[in-house]
């Protein structure tokens, strides 16, 4: 729904779709009509009753991912001639890269995901919540290592980014842990503070504030004429103060200038941090594909 257009394309025009121990859940296919209408499917998963629940597979293998691979890699077969498809997906990527505008004084949130990436070299473990900024986060961080990416994906429960940073962190004591929210989620789970303040876990909580349930925001502009329900806060706690009565720093942050020396102090502190950035309202998730849509038919690439 908010990939890339180059992932987006491949999916789409592909002849081979090798999904290994995923489902083919309505936010990864859009419309199942014109869903990878040119491939053969082939699907590897432990759960027979994944296989061909959503999408036709021609090629069924129940078992463990990991014996699967192993075997298949045993097998070897002859390497095959991608060399034009690799081509098409670079020249994609370079065409349609993720992008958003520059306002002057504005803070944006896909600059606060990019900021945190430099400063952390791409090194840290981020959990998430859920909405906006998952996606962003998603988008904007990528990984140098694998195992560094928790977030709630499938269930998409809100609240899920404080309390799984208290895990990864218990689990990682001498990792960099960045826990990114939006200010809706963090009030679902932010009594979490207390055990994160009273065992001095040096989490660094990221509150992306816009003021609103912003995925739900998203949805009633584009699709809803701008009809907002129950989507925009009319107030909130000052997240600082609450830092500040666990006993935890906490800062608030407006421009990017702001938000770079924020950013440095935090990650030199040993124990917990928690930084609100105030960021644009309005700001969308792009691209996306709308309900009833294939995964070529996005918009805002």
């Amino acid at each position: 729904m908010h990939g890339c257009y180059a992932a987006n394309m491949a999916l789409a025009k592909c002849d081979l779709l090798i999904n290994i121990g995923a489902r083919f859940d309505d936010r990864l296919t859009g419309n199942l009509a014109k869903f990878a209408q040119h491939a053969t499917v082939a699907h590897i998963d432990i759960d027979p009753a994944e296989i061909g629940k959503n999408v036709p597979t021609k090629i069924p293998v129940v078992g463990s991912a990991k014996e699967a691979l192993s075997e298949l890699i045993a097998q070897n077969g002859k390497k095959p001639e991608i060399d034009e498809w690799t081509t098409q997906l670079t020249a994609w990527n370079e065409k349609f890269p993720l992008r958003y505008t520059h306002e002057e004084g504005v803070l944006k949130p896909q600059r606060v995901i990019q900021m945190l990436h430099e400063k952390t070299n791409g090194e840290a473990i981020v959990t998430t919540d859920v909405g906006q900024h998952q996606m962003w986060a998603a988008q904007y961080y990528p990984f140098n290592k694998p195992d560094s990416w928790v977030t709630s994906g499938g269930l998409g429960t809100m609240g899920f980014g404080l309390p799984s940073a208290l895990g990864a962190q218990l689990a990682n004591p001498k990792a960099t842990v960045l826990s990114i929210s939006g200010d809706g989620g963090f009030q679902m789970c932010l009594q979490e503070l207390s055990v994160i303040a009273e065992m001095n876990l040096p989490i660094k909580i990221i509150i992306v504030n816009n003021g609103a349930l912003g995925m739900v925001r998203q949805w009633q502009e584009l699709f809803h004429e701008n009809r907002f329900s129950h989507s925009i806060f009319q107030s909130h706690p000052d997240f600082v103060k609450l830092a500040d009565a666990y006993g935890i720093p906490g800062y608030k942050v407006t421009t990017e200038e702001e938000a770079s020396n924020c950013l440095d102090v935090a990650l030199k502190t040993d124990g917990p941090v928690l930084i609100d950035f105030r960021v644009k309202q309005n700001e969308n998730v792009f691209p996306m594909v709308a309900q009833g849509k294939g995964l070529d038919e996005m918009e805002g690439v």
